[in-house]
């Protein structure tokens, strides 16, 4: 009989983005894949993939707690009837509930990845430092204990701060502790495009969140249009209403009507943003492994980030881009300046972007590294 893999995350676009390619590669290794996460639109890609859909209906900014147990129950009832070989949890959710089913139901082996850590680790709103020792606390239960027939579990960190984090509080064993290094990306060759056009680009590539630097990133704008200097910022990424941070689309429209700023709202083809690409920029306040950087790297860009958990792991402050302090418009608008008026630190910078990205994040690599965890955990 097959092995069955499960994947227990919230949504099923992020499964898409992120782990699609590595589930691809287990069922080609054997595994028959399951994936249970809210359903929007990306349904009939999976299933058309020959991967198992099961729809359950999360809500990220539910605190409900009829809502949360119902939810609870479902994911014990799916386990319960897939008896899955091993679970891949991510996020902060699915790792708890998902984490109580596994125990209830004798899940053989467990990985739980938090992933990002999100709103609740990253924003000064109440409601977030509200519930953030109430995670907190439920994490340090959960993310590294399992009682099924094998008794493995490992703990899948994106980052090294997080990791060293979570071991320091007790939260994880050393042993369970593994880094691999996000959702990886495809290594070309290089190739710098030549932008036949006078005005540097500056891109910003991810969801519309206050939490992504947005408001840093259009003040970085404005702040270089203030002194006269020729730049495009380009925003390529669609609002999340689920997520309390989100900008509303009617901000992003007017912001769009000012000179010089950009909303491409969500798209398909990232690769064609970024042959248009000068600078990539992401003022996060916190992240897991940003994809959007990755990607960058990739694709041989010079990136001006935050000096923040995530982002630091992709940039090395002063050769393949430059670490800025979070919140800080200034500092980002002095950062990008200095790109803009040096092209040939861009195309330096840009060839030490590709050889990170080549080096640490090659998708080839990611998957290797997971499918052995896998291996390590079946048997």
């Amino acid at each position: 009989m097959k092995k069955k893999l499960l994947f227990n995350l919230t949504e099923d676009w992020f499964f898409c983005s992120h782990f699609f390619e590595r589930a691809l590669a287990a069922k080609k290794a054997g595994y028959s894949i399951f994936v249970i996460s809210k359903e929007n639109s990306s349904r009939k890609f999976i299933e058309d993939n020959g991967i198992f859909f099961i729809p359950i209906p999360f809500n990220r900014r539910s605190i409900n707690p009829i809502y949360e147990l119902f939810i609870l129950i479902r994911i014990i009832i799916v386990y319960a009837n897939i008896k899955p070989d091993i679970v891949h949890q991510i996020s902060a959710k699915p790792i708890i509930y998902g984490s109580i089913a596994a125990r209830l139901c004798k899940i053989k082996s467990v990985i739980n990845a938090p992933v990002g850590l999100g709103y609740v680790f990253s924003s000064d709103a109440l409601k977030a430092k509200a519930l953030k020792p109430i995670v907190h606390w439920l994490l340090k239960i959960f993310l590294n204990s399992h009682y099924g027939k094998n008794k493995k579990n490992k703990v899948i960190f994106e980052n090294n701060d997080d990791l060293s984090y979570f071991v320091k509080i007790g939260a994880v064993k050393q042993k369970d502790a593994c880094l691999i290094r996000g959702a990886g990306v495809n290594i070309k060759n290089l190739v710098q495009y030549e932008k036949e056009k006078k005005t540097t680009t500056i891109t910003f590539i991810g969801r519309m969140l206050k939490d992504k630097g947005i408001n840093e990133f259009i003040s970085a704008a404005r702040i270089l249009k203030g002194k006269s200097i020729s730049a495009r910022f380009v925003l390529a990424g669609d609002v999340d209403p689920l997520n309390p941070t989100s900008l509303k689309k009617k901000t992003l429209l007017r912001w769009s009507a000012e000179k010089n700023i950009h909303w491409l709202g969500w798209v398909d083809d990232i690769e064609s943003v970024l042959k248009e690409t000068d600078i990539l920029c992401l003022p996060s306040y916190r992240e897991g492994l940003p994809k959007a950087l990755i990607e960058g790297a990739a694709f041989g860009l010079p990136i001006v980030t935050t000096n923040t958990v995530g982002c630091r792991d992709v940039v090395e402050d002063g050769l393949n881009g430059y670490l800025v302090p979070i919140k800080n418009a200034e500092e980002l608008a002095d950062k990008i300046l200095k790109l803009i008026l040096d092209k040939n630190l861009r195309i330096k910078m840009g060839k030490e972007s590709f050889k990170i990205a080549s080096s640490k994040f090659s998708s080839k690599k990611i998957v290797a590294q997971t499918l052995r965890l896998y291996k390590d955990l079946i048997y």
